[in-house]
């Protein structure tokens, strides 16, 4: 009787104790959340260039996210290896909620692009929120005798193996963009990677590039003045920007029914009491007119959400960059 007694007394203590940590460590997580910010600055990582589109954004939300919570908050740009060295630090930082991570759907695509990742896409990161959404837009030289897609395709078809195709860089959505278009309608037309954006867009207004798919922020300048022609854009629905440019979906391009995102990630492990936090401050940021001006200017939808739903977006986005790097199969090394 004494033995089943000690027997049930030990279990109690176990549990007991086992109950005291958990609550302490939940009491110490919450109370971590409520003191967040307590230092400064925060860091803003995007992996890439200043003046790209994750950059624009980055310096958009810290502006706004700045005053709100009254600390200072710094950008930091870490471009190169296709957005691998700017997602390689922010998955090293502390999940403390002072380091942040603005980056693309570049991310999704990386995960199936290249071997031995120092990183996960969903693993090393938590999702605080999807600020915005941006179409491909398909432009073409402006002397190019083509006004929509379908043209576009049946120019290529008459003369298989003559004409190129552009992206900003090897492995971009872009360029996926493009294997995209190029395996729908079966197109003989050659891949033109360059170091950007910019030196794509140039290079397709001089002519020397017959077709590009590019993020509409960097395009919008040369778009309005008549450099380059847009002929469609890949989300489901047309961009408020170029409201006369048609989806690529109104002319039988099913699989054309997405848009660039761009969205804000902390280092997994951060607590989620600060994940919370972040993702009500930048939701309330995206709801401000003032930045709803500054981000539809730059031709970005502004999103918001939960951390769900832009978990469930990544995960979905990787999938459906995989399947095109494996039909088109694109290597990079």
């Amino acid at each position: 009787m004494n033995r089943v007694l000690n027997i049930c007394v030990s279990k109690c203590l176990v549990f007991f104790k086992s109950f005291v940590i958990l609550f302490v460590l939940g009491i110490t997580s919450i109370a971590y959340g409520q003191q967040w910010p307590s230092k400064q600055p925060i860091r803003i990582i995007v992996p890439g260039a200043a003046g790209t589109s994750p950059d624009i954004l980055a310096r958009t939300i810290s502006k706004f996210l700045s005053a709100q919570i009254g600390q200072s908050i710094i950008v930091i740009n870490r471009p190169g290896g296709g957005g691998n060295i700017g997602h390689s630090e922010a998955a090293k930082a502390a999940g403390d909620g002072y380091t942040l991570l603005v980056t693309s759907d570049q991310l999704s695509i990386n995960q199936s692009l290249f071997k031995d990742l120092k990183f996960h896409a969903t693993e090393s990161f938590s999702p605080v929120i999807q600020a915005i959404v941006s179409p491909q837009v398909l432009v073409v030289p402006a002397g190019l005798p083509v006004k929509n897609p379908k043209e576009l395709s049946d120019y290529i078809k008459a003369r298989p193996g003559k004409l190129n195709f552009g992206s900003p860089q090897l492995g971009t959505v872009g360029h996926l963009s493009g294997e995209l278009f190029k395996f729908t309608d079966r197109l003989d037309i050659v891949h033109v990677p360059f170091q950007g954006a910019t030196f794509a867009l140039q290079e397709l207004a001089a002519g020397r590039i017959d077709m590009l798919f590019v993020t509409l922020p960097p395009a919008i300048a040369m778009i309005q003045s008549g450099k380059v022609r847009p002929l469609a854009v890949s989300t489901s629905s047309r961009n408020k920007t170029i409201p006369q440019t048609p989806t690529m979906q109104e002319f039988g391009y099913s699989a054309f029914n997405f848009g660039a995102w761009q969205g804000v990630f902390v280092p997994s492990g951060t607590p989620a009491e600060i994940v919370a936090k972040l993702n009500a401050e930048i939701n309330t940021i995206l709801k401000t007119p003032e930045a709803i001006r500054a981000l539809e200017s730059a031709g970005f939808t502004p999103v918001g959400g939960t951390s769900d739903d832009f978990r469930q977006l990544v995960s979905e986005t990787i999938t459906r960059w995989e399947r095109v790097v494996q039909q088109a199969r694109v290597k990079i090394d």
